[in-house]
């Protein structure tokens, strides 16, 4: 099997990564990636013109095309004839428009990032999305056949996340992200302020984003005292601090549309490391997890429901333990790099048997 493997991003992007290592699996992949200095359209353009050398000398069964990869879908269709899948992954549209609301949906640039999402995923010949709830959004959103979309969890590096011992002090609660408003970081602070009759009980929080000025606004209002916040680290970093977290926070916990359809990345990290970690309660995350047995569910855009469940873990040492253990054994069973193999490989036979 010859896959060509090509992204709009680097290739160390978490998810690219994951189905690039679960592609290795299954045959003889070259790799084309989109990083490096430059406009996001000159990177496009790069990554197609450097992708055109390999689909002249060699005889490809598939060309998978990862994030970002709306626009390579498109260019490359013209190059090719050869199958190709397609990891959506996110919608242009979505996220600009209604996540970020850069655009209004009926302004110019809305239409344009609409057409570009329904156009990618028509020309391609399959498009994958990271879970059941976000395929159905493409379907019921742009019309795409729901026989033509398929579902692949995130997974994690599992080189670097994995489950490891420290001693640990005081109760400590962990998120980090990049402050984007699905991941509803307001809902952490305000069920922090609520939590502040726990005297040992911290909170820290690493990262930033668009949502950052007003996160530290609104900590500054309520006179938050228990809250750490850092500053982004490296991604080889973060396995420490996950380990010395007594609750992890997955989510998401916002009010977004979008929070209810995807299932963070940070919540397969903290499963492949075996932590106790709580989501908020949404068809995305039930697709994977069930609520006490490998997490710990919550209502979204609810601090006190969240206040809630973190007071029932923190003081609950053997629910924490019997959480982390499941969650261990959930990530290994169904989004694991041999795991998330087998789907991938169904996809690729069926492509391949088309053509």
């Amino acid at each position: 099997m010859r896959i060509l493997y090509i992204t709009g991003r680097e290739i160390s992007y978490p998810r690219n990564d994951v189905i690039l290592k679960a592609f290795l699996r299954l045959g003889d992949v070259d790799t084309v990636t989109g990083e490096g200095t430059g406009s996001p359209v000159f990177r496009f353009i790069s990554a197609s013109a450097r992708a055109l050398p390999y689909l002249l000398k060699r005889n490809y069964n598939l060309i998978f095309i990862g994030f970002i990869g709306q626009p390579l879908v498109i260019l490359l269709r013209f190059l090719t004839r050869k199958p190709i899948l397609f990891d959506a992954f996110l919608s242009v549209y979505d996220t600009l428009c209604f996540e970020r609301r850069r655009f209004s949906p009926g302004s110019l640039m809305g239409r344009i990032t609409f057409w570009i999402d329904r156009t990618s995923c028509s020309l391609a010949n399959m498009v994958c999305l990271d879970t059941q709830a976000h395929a159905q959004y493409f379907h019921a959103t742009f019309g795409i056949p729901s026989e033509k979309l398929r579902s692949l969890f995130v997974g994690s590096n599992e080189a670097l996340f994995y489950p490891r011992s420290v001693e640990k002090t005081i109760p400590l609660v962990l998120y980090y992200g990049s402050f984007l408003p699905l991941h509803g970081i307001d809902v952490i602070v305000r069920a922090a302020k609520i939590l502040e009759d726990e005297p040992d009980l911290r909170f820290r929080i690493i990262g930033k984003g668009i949502e950052t000025g007003r996160i530290k606004e609104l900590s500054e209002r309520l006179k938050i005292k228990n809250i750490d916040f850092l500053l982004p680290i490296p991604l080889r970093e973060l396995p420490d601090h996950i380990s010395q977290a007594t609750v992890c926070l997955g989510g998401h916990f916002g009010s977004a549309a979008k929070s209810g359809r995807v299932i963070a990345g940070k919540t397969f990290q903290c499963m492949a490391m075996g932590k106790a970690t709580i989501v908020g309660d949404n068809p995305a995350n039930r697709e994977l997890l069930t609520h006490g047995y490998d997490a710990w569910f919550c209502r979204m855009n609810d601090p006190e429901a969240l206040a809630e469940a973190i007071r029932e873990l923190i003081h609950n040492e053997d629910l924490c333990k019997d959480l982390g253990e499941h969650a261990l054994q959930t990530f290994m069973k169904r989004a694991s790099i041999q795991a998330l193999s087998q789907p991938l490989k169904e996809m690729v036979e069926t492509l391949v048997g088309r053509f």
